[in-house]
């Protein structure tokens, strides 16, 4: 998800030397807003930096792998946030014709603040010897990383998100459950310790890795959603409108909403037909949905967001009457938490996942219920905004923080250790 922010609140110190991965926030740079994924990495970097043991960040870039320090991963972090300008491209960067400039000035960068670098089949003179390697953006797992850093005495702890592209492989473009296979088998085989983002995805993970003969330690702990502004102004918009975040791909469904919607246009005056806001970049494999929406362009009950930032999401959801979070298949869903945690209204499908952190607060609706969805979202539009969340903040469910996430993670490490 775009989302509320990253920085971890208040947790325990961490008692031992890491290298984190931060190869998953280099490729993002210039694609746009932070995904979920890319917020937990970014999570993770924030942790690291609060304590004081020796940290060091590890990236795989065009042509190798570079080590930053501390200081290094600082000045990285200001300039992905967009607190400090990217430097020029050095001269690999303006050669490599398939990389784009945003990434080339990024990978320029991490070159000039390496202060190790080794090439793409290697990790050489790691900085540290002992402690951990954490990997959590599901960007660089191969056995040349992996591996590497076990040989050169560190634990490898892997956060594993889901497993989707092998649950779900008509959803996925060509070649990527391959691809994914390949990186769980190295998860599996070169990981001492695996952290599962939910109960849900502990026990995928074990079905696979068991097939596989292999036998890591695990941990489960939920993600962790940043403490939010209670008084967000709500706008004055006077149609009633709903909000549904996620990148435009097959198992986010975003069809059901469109046949809710055309329904709405066939049954309902224009001006009582609710908004919809669908937030997220167009994805693959959805070209019908793409069809129906470039149809629909300029429908005044339609509007499509694909590069809105945190603040102004924040401030849309708000004001909306719900989120809409029909999804098929979920590795966590924080869009789901951090729409809760404002005490937003969420109609979604029933999930184990969203049982798991959300409890009844949702109103869970079949997926292939379109009534159902239909009842539920008129009933929502016809109640006063501030009436829907005043009561949906009364029954919030436990919003888990990066404080306990970051607990957790720290007593299985101390006890791997």
């Amino acid at each position: 998800m775009h989302g509320a922010g990253t920085k971890p609140d208040i947790t325990k110190n961490r008692p031992y030397s890491a290298i984190l991965d931060i190869t998953r926030l280099t490729s993002r740079v210039g694609r746009g807003p932070l995904t979920g994924v890319d917020r937990v990495e970014l999570a993770y970097l924030d942790w690291c930096l609060s304590g004081t043991e020796p940290l060091y960040g590890l990236a795989r870039i065009s042509g190798g792998h570079v080590v930053l320090d501390r200081v290094g991963l600082q000045d990285f972090r200001a300039r992905l946030l967009g607190q400090r300008p990217w430097g020029s491209r050095d001269i690999r960067a303006r050669l490599g014709v398939k990389t784009p400039k945003a990434r080339g000035q990024a990978e320029s960068d991490l070159r000039r603040l390496a202060v190790t670098r080794s090439g793409p089949n290697t990790l050489l003179n790691l900085p540290v010897t002992d402690g951990v390697y954490f990997s959590t953006g599901h960007s660089n797992l191969n056995k040349v990383s992996l591996s590497g850093a076990r040989e050169a005495g560190l634990n490898v702890v892997t956060l594993v998100h889901d497993f989707i592209p092998l649950d779900w492989p008509q959803f996925q473009r060509e070649g990527t459950v391959q691809r994914f296979e390949e990186k769980m088998l190295a998860v599996a085989r070169h990981s001492d310790l695996i952290i599962a983002n939910s109960a849900d995805t502990e026990c995928r993970a074990r079905y696979y890795f068991d097939q596989w003969d292999a036998n890591p330690c695990y941990v489960t702990s939920h993600l962790g959603i940043a403490p939010c502004d209670e008084n967000i102004p709500i706008s004055g918009n006077n149609r009633p409108y709903f909000v549904t975040i996620g990148t435009i791909e097959p198992r986010k469904n975003h069809g059901l909403l469109l046949d809710v919607w055309d329904q709405f246009e066939s049954e309902l005056p224009e001006d009582q037909v609710p908004a919809l806001h669908i937030v997220g970049q167009r994805g693959w494999k959805n070209e019908e949905t793409f069809k129906r929406l470039d149809l629909w362009r300029g429908k005044c009950w339609l509007h499509e967001h694909n590069d809105m930032d945190d603040p102004a999401l924040r401030q849309l959801l708000a004001g909306s009457h719900g989120l809409l979070f029909p999804t098929i298949a979920e590795g966590f869903g924080l869009p789901s938490l951090e729409a809760a945690q404002m005490g937003i209204p969420v109609l979604c499908g029933d999930l184990a996942i969203h049982r798991e952190v959300m409890g009844d607060y949702p109103v869970y609706a079949d997926l292939q219920d379109i009534y159902l969805w239909k009842k539920t979202i008129l009933e929502q539009a016809k109640q006063r905004q501030k009436d829907l969340v005043h009561a949906h903040k009364a029954k919030k469910p436990k919003i888990p923080t990066w404080s306990d996430h970051f607990d957790a993670v720290n007593a299985a490490v101390t006890k791997l250790l």
